[in-house]
């Protein structure tokens, strides 16, 4: 998945999700030696390296859901203009989605017109690979309206839709629901990664008691699969917020020799860095790469939102003061 983590925000600060066939719930058994089965597990577990890999060597003649883990790993790793290359605006089959979330994430401006032409998609087609309806989800969560977002994946008893549900019901602050749907996916699949993480995610939110859980959830999956950073910075925000921070910064700089400027271990590092009174240089160190990496991301974008606020605030009260 890319569903992140950082202890600013227990919710998911990202919005790529995997993307399965519509189908039924005993029809979502997997074929556990398959391609398709370690290309998304990999995706949902944040190697999406390792998922494109596996796609990769079977791209040619590959159906769209097979090469949708594909692309959304580009989207993960901040390689979309690969998409932009291989996914022309001619294209006719369910990836064309994906080309749309990549220019919805590259010019904002135009996101509304995007979502037109999502939802047109999404009403008119019928979606076997489910990409569309998830897609259109994915843009709506990316412009923060987690309520249209809700609105298209409403009813869905696919689990990736039911977790893309959980993570907008989290963004909502709505706990209590997202509770019921994640009980709703374990009754589907409670061995599913997808569930085992909603689970983590909702535990996470649900604040320092719950926590513990989450911290299985995290140490499980990577001593079954691999650590990454995913999964270490979900590990970093229980020991964040239980004041285990000896622990925090193990884990987090092993998420850095993982990838050096990933997004959320930068957030984490740097409140880290403030709760264990590091200098200003070393807070303002991260925040430096987190700009000059992610200068189009939410937290850059709210951070100088409420740093322009203050400013004027703070000239407003010099002027009164000087009159």
């Amino acid at each position: 998945i890319f569903c992140s983590f950082h202890f600013v925000n227990f919710c998911i600060s990202s919005y790529i999700l995997p993307i399965t066939s519509n189908k039924s719930n005993m029809s979502q058994e997997e074929d556990t030696n398959s391609t398709l089965f370690y290309a998304r597990n990999e995706y949902y577990i944040g190697n999406f390296m390792g998922s494109v890999n596996f796609v990769l060597p079977e791209s040619s003649g590959s159906g769209s859901e097979l090469l949708s883990y594909m692309y959304l790993s580009y989207l993960a790793m901040d390689s979309g203009r690969l998409i932009a290359n291989d996914i022309k605006e001619n294209n006719n089959t369910p990836l064309l989605a994906l080309r749309y979330i990549h220019e919805a994430f590259e010019q904002p401006n135009k996101v509304e017109d995007i979502l037109n032409k999502l939802t047109d998609k999404v009403a008119g087609e019928e979606d076997e690979t489910n990409i569309w309806r998830i897609a259109t989800a994915i843009v709506y969560c990316y412009d923060e309206q987690f309520e249209n977002a809700l609105k298209i994946l409403h009813g869905s008893t696919n689990l990736e839709s039911m977790a893309l549900s959980v993570q907008c019901l989290l963004r909502l602050n709505r706990i209590d629901l997202a509770k019921q749907l994640v009980a709703k996916m374990q009754e589907i699949s409670d061995d599913h990664t997808l569930t085992q993480l909603a689970q983590a995610w909702v535990a996470l939110s649900s604040g320092t008691e719950s926590m513990q859980d989450a911290f299985h959830i995290y140490q499980e999956f990577c001593e079954k699969f691999k650590p990454t950073p995913l999964l270490l910075n979900g590990q970093a925000v229980v020991h964040l917020g239980l004041e285990r921070y000896e622990e925090a910064e193990s884990v987090l700089r092993e998420s850095m020799t993982k990838k050096h400027n990933d997004y959320d271990t930068l957030i984490n590092m740097m409140v880290l860095a403030h709760l264990t009174g590091k200098s200003q240089e070393t807070i303002q160190r991260y925040w430096e790469q987190l700009r000059q990496f992610y200068p189009k991301s939410q937290f850059v974008k709210d951070f100088d939102k409420k740093s322009d606020e203050f400013d004027k605030l703070c000239l407003k009260y010099s002027i009164d003061s000087a009159a």
